[in-house]
């Protein structure tokens, strides 16, 4: 894939990554050469090298993972090597390709683990290299800028944590609540039966005995 079938993949790509986590002006934010953005729970960072190639990271339900897209194809579920290239030396990634689906058919992306030792790679190298091997046995090789990486990620994962300690605050709210009503219909029902206990119970008159 090369030219503008390239440059139609990668406007395809970024309007799925889009349609999944569309984003306002106030949930989008430019950091140098990476995005962050986010919605229902989700949240992305992202940057891709001028139209060619995309990296990022999508984090939700309380996981993170990179994912890159070069435009190849791939087997879904297959496991594929990347070899990253950075200042802190040469890292072997196990990626697993899997389809996004879009209306247009399914777009192959490549999704690698977070790890301490790949965050600290992707934030002291200014610009990181992926290498992805062909059929052919050469390699073809992505460069990424990394100017605002950490300013995108971190953006991110504190909107989520802040989202997420707010959907524990209301959930504790809530059973907080719910806990009351209980308690206060259990004081109603035992009120209740004190005063049953308490009314007079009548008796039968006494026969006229003259």
């Amino acid at each position: 894939m090369r030219g503008d079938a390239m440059q139609r993949f990668i406007v395809l790509l970024t309007l799925i990554f889009a349609a999944i986590l569309p984003a306002s002006a106030q949930e989008r934010a430019e950091h140098g050469d990476w995005i962050s953005q986010f919605l229902d729970g989700r949240g992305e960072a992202s940057t891709h090298e001028n139209g060619m190639s995309m990296l990022g990271m999508m984090c939700g339900d309380g996981s993170c993972r990179y994912y890159f897209a070069n435009g190849l194809d791939c087997e879904p579920s297959a496991n594929y090597p990347l070899m990253l290239t950075s200042d802190v030396g040469a890292l072997a990634l196990d990626a697993v390709c899997e389809p996004v689906s879009t209306t247009s058919g399914d777009v192959m992306v490549y999704w690698f683990t977070e790890t301490p030792y790949l965050n600290e790679a992707f934030a002291k190298t200014p610009v990181v290299g992926i290498a992805f091997p062909l059929a052919n046995g050469e390699f073809k090789t992505s460069k990424f800028s990394m100017n605002g990486f950490t300013e995108a990620i971190e953006r991110m994962v504190n909107v989520m944590r802040e989202g997420k300690a707010q959907e524990s605050a209301q959930e504790e709210g809530a059973q907080e609540s719910t806990q009351e009503e209980a308690a206060e219909e259990s004081t109603q029902e035992e009120n209740a039966q004190e005063s049953t206990q308490e009314e007079p119970v009548p008796t039968d008159p006494q026969p006229d005995q003259t």
